[in-house]
């Protein structure tokens, strides 16, 4: 599999979406990476708010007009990647530390773009990867704790034998849950929690989905194309050696 290729090949299209006078939320990640990488080459005369400090820096020196997020106007589009996305649009992000902000920059924009690889589609959140939860230093044995009792099983991430901290100055815990059947319902609980900044679990908030494959972008607009997208997938012929 050729993945690299599957995430600029959605990252170009979705850049597409960018023009002149817009102001444009942009998350982080290797595919928003790819994403600021086509932007610099088609430059539109647009202003970008970024989410992380990775991001920021790749768009400085790739000459991207930066912005913080002005509270007088709305952002007219945010673009950024997932690590899943379900049928319903619902998605877990953030295991770069980066889901706080990233949700914020989605919550002020009036258009949510999500550029994948068609790896990152999902029947069900959380087979593969766990709930990611900011959590405020003072609080984590305690979060840890509480996230215990919603059921799941909480790992603090950890980066050179010490706890991970985010752009937030914050620790990262991640919540694996055995089933994800209701993500806005779960996502609130989380957020309920004594010490937790925000998770991240993005319920209701995708509009758009670009999805990258062996045969360049789809872009999924709802459930129905959504499946149907998956459904054309598991159809496909496997490829032996000799094809």
């Amino acid at each position: 599999m050729d993945v690299e290729s599957w995430k600029t090949a959605a990252a170009d299209e979705a850049a597409k979406l960018v023009r002149d006078g817009m102001l444009v939320g942009l998350g982080s990640g290797t595919t928003v990476a790819k994403v600021i990488a086509a932007l610099s080459r088609l430059n539109p005369n647009a202003t970008y708010v970024v989410a992380s400090s990775s991001s920021e820096k790749l768009a400085k020196d790739l000459g991207l007009k930066l912005s913080p997020l002005d509270g007088d106007r709305s952002l007219d589009i945010t673009i950024d990647g997932a690590d899943e996305v379900d049928p319903n649009f619902d998605l877990i992000k953030g295991h770069g530390g980066a889901h706080t902000r990233e949700k914020i920059i989605a919550q002020a924009a009036k258009m949510v773009v999500i550029v994948v690889d068609r790896t990152k589609l999902v029947r069900r959140l959380g087979k593969i990867f766990p709930v990611p939860v900011e959590v405020l230093p003072f609080a984590k044995d305690y979060t840890m704790k509480r996230l215990a009792e919603l059921g799941s099983r909480p790992v603090l991430k950890t980066k050179d034998n010490a706890p991970f901290v985010t752009d937030n100055g914050n620790y990262l815990v991640e919540a694996w849950f055995p089933k994800i059947t209701n993500a806005a319902k779960l996502e609130q609980k989380i957020n309920g929690l004594p010490g937790v900044i925000d998770n991240g679990l993005f319920a209701g908030l995708a509009d758009l989905v670009y999805v990258g494959h062996e045969r360049g972008c789809t872009v999924l607009r709802d459930k129905r194309s959504f499946l149907k997208f998956l459904r054309a997938q598991s159809e496909q012929p496997t490829k032996t050696k000799k094809d």
